[in-house]
C-alpha cells in the first residue's frame, strides 16, 4: 500500500478516491455482511432504516448496536490512519451505516457527501471537512451495483452535473475485505444491481470535530459497547470533544 502522504495527494489533487485491498479477510466481510442483512430483515428493522421501494435500497443505522465486528470496522488502523492525516487525529464520526442493493436495484442518484451538500458554498477543496470509506462486504463486480465515480470530479468543488457524470463516472470493482477512500466532494453514484443476491456496504462518514454529525443518535450505543470502547471509539463517538476543545485552546495559548 501506498505510504499515506501518497494516499492523501491521491485523495487532494488525484483521482479524489483511492482503492484499499485486502484490509480484511473476506470471513470478516460475510460476517458483517450476514449480520447487517439479518438486522435488515429483523421485526425491528424500521428503527434502524427502511426500504426505499422506489429504488430497492436499504440504510441500516445503529450499526455499533449490532455487533462487535461492527466496532472493529470503524477503528480499522489503516482507515483511522489515512482519516487522521486528513481531519486531524480529534476528528469525529459523522455517520456509519450500511448500504443494502436488492436485486434490481437502481442507482441512488448521483451525489456528494456530507457535510457539502448541507452547504450553500462555494466549496473548497482545502482543507477537507470529511471522508468517506465504503467497506466491501462481498466483492463488487460490473453486475452486482458497484460504487460510480467520477474521478478528479472534487476538483471542481461543486454540486454534480448529470451529464458530465454519465459521460466521466467509471465503476470501482473489487473483492470482499477491500475499502473506498474518498474525498467528501468526489461526484459518486451506487449502480445498478443485475444479479440475484444484496450487495451489501458498509459506509462511514469522518468528518472534522467542529462538523455537525449527520447522524444526530452517532453516539447513542448501548452500554456494554460504551463499557468496552476504546479511547479511539470515545473520540470517533465525540465523548471526547470537550477534552479536545481543552487542548485546542491550550495551544492556542488562550489559558
Amino acid at each position: 500500500m501506498p505510504a499515506t502522504s501518497a494516499i492523501i495527494d491521491q485523495l487532494i489533487d488525484g483521482p479524489g478516491f483511492v482503492l484499499m485491498p485486502n484490509l480484511i479477510d473476506a470471513s470478516e466481510a460475510a460476517q458483517a455482511r450476514s449480520r447487517a442483512l439479518e438486522v435488515a430483515a429483523s421485526p425491528s428493522a424500521a428503527a434502524f432504516g427502511k426500504l426505499n421501494e422506489k429504488i430497492g435500497q436499504q440504510h441500516i443505522r445503529g450499526l455499533l448496536a449490532h455487533g462487535e465486528i461492527f466496532e472493529r470496522l470503524v477503528q480499522h488502523p489503516a482507515i483511522i490512519e489515512i482519516a487522521e492525516a486528513m481531519l486531524g487525529d480529534d476528528m469525529t464520526l459523522g455517520a456509519y451505516s450500511a448500504r443494502i442493493l436488492y436485486p434490481r436495484a437502481t442507482e441512488m442518484g448521483v451525489h456528494i457527501d456530507y457535510p457539502y451538500w448541507a452547504m450553500r458554498g462555494p466549496f473548497t477543496l482545502r482543507p477537507p471537512l470529511m471522508t468517506q470509506v465504503i467497506w466491501m462486504l462481498q466483492d463488487f463486480t460490473e453486475e452486482n451495483g458497484a460504487t460510480l465515480v467520477a474521478p478528479r470530479s472534487q476538483l471542481r468543488c461543486a454540486r454534480p452535473n448529470r451529464e458530465d457524470f454519465a459521460r466521466e463516472a467509471i465503476k470501482i470493482t473489487g473483492t470482499a475485505g477491500d475499502a473506498i477512500i474518498s474525498h467528501g466532494l468526489l461526484w459518486h453514484d451506487t449502480s445498478q444491481n443485475h444479479t440475484s443476491d444484496p450487495r451489501v456496504a458498509l459506509l462511514i462518514n469522518y468528518g472534522l470535530k467542529v462538523i455537525r454529525p449527520l447522524d444526530s443518535e452517532i453516539a447513542k450505543v448501548p452500554a456494554d459497547v460504551l463499557a468496552r470502547a476504546t479511547p479511539k471509539l470515545r473520540q470517533l463517538l465525540g465523548l471526547e470533544f470537550g477534552n479536545s476543545l481543552a487542548r485546542d485552546l491550550k495551544r492556542g495559548g488562550l489559558y
